[in-house]
């Protein structure tokens, strides 16, 4: 299994696709997921026969997004098709795991195929869980950084497909708080503002993430800070109060376990 063959795997099939700033901001994407999933292996106790898988799915979890972007000019897979299964489709129709074992062919299809769930089958075998969850949290970790470039950058006002053509200024939903204060996963049905977008993200680093590392890498980058203070930037005072409160549950939730793997 040549590791190394994935990543021009992945540009080649890429590049088949009409470039346009979106098509350009999944490869992106993914080249830097597979580089956290990198640094999550190298900072964790990650399994070393696991770890050519672990890297192969961060390539490929991703690879249906190009056709659902093509075909319905939206990420949201609820307005148009499951992107992590269009990309399990993908994988299978062009054979890319073909030299692969069965056994690992089977984890990385999971990994790929769960990588968007609010939450997992409980019936996951050791390695399987460690291979599905690097790719979650790498995932996750980099879908920090593509809001915070797209915030600084003026890029987020241009193009409102980022955010799935959400109402930017509409209020905070109680119940996507309320998840947050309870540690629970955030419904995606009770999305209804740009808010609520950015408090999912805020949502998964309060026990969404597995890996104490990938804990600690979100503490290094500063996310929450960064989420609290734009949040309380664009919202009106009353939500402040909100805002400031779900941040700093979140937060402590990320020392704990960052410290807990310590």
């Amino acid at each position: 299994m040549n590791v190394e063959a994935f990543s021009h795997l992945f540009h080649s099939y890429a590049a088949t696709f009409p470039q346009s700033d979106m098509i350009r901001l999944k490869i992106a994407h993914t080249g830097r997921v597979v580089e956290n999933a990198r640094r999550i292996m190298q900072s964790s106790a990650f399994p070393n026969v696991w770890k050519g898988a672990g890297e192969i799915a961060a390539w490929l979890h991703d690879v249906g997004r190009f056709k659902q972007f093509c075909k319905y000019q939206t990420f949201s897979d609820s307005k148009s098709i499951n992107h992590a299964l269009l990309s399990c489709s993908e994988i299978l129709q062009n054979d890319w795991l073909e030299a692969c074992s069965p056994d690992c062919r089977d984890v990385i299809l999971k990994a790929v195929a769960y990588h968007n769930l609010k939450t997992l089958p409980p019936d996951l075998d050791a390695h399987e869980a460690a291979v599905i969850n690097l790719v979650r949290d790498a995932d996750k970790l980099d879908i920090f950084t593509l809001l915070e470039q797209a915030v600084t950058s003026g890029y987020l006002a241009e193009h409102p497909e980022v955010y799935w053509g959400l109402p930017f200024t509409a209020p905070l939903s109680q119940k996507v708080a309320q998840a947050i204060e309870s540690a629970l996963p955030v419904d995606y049905k009770d999305i209804q503002s740009f808010a609520d977008f950015v408090f999912i993200q805020v949502a998964w680093c309060n026990g969404g993430l597995y890996f104490p590392a990938s804990c600690a890498l979100t503490l290094e980058r500063k996310c929450i800070p960064f989420r609290c203070d734009y949040l309380c930037s664009i919202l009106p005072k009353r939500e402040h109060e909100t805002v400031k409160r779900c941040c700093a549950i979140a937060e402590a939730a990320l020392v704990r376990k960052a410290n807990h793997g310590a």
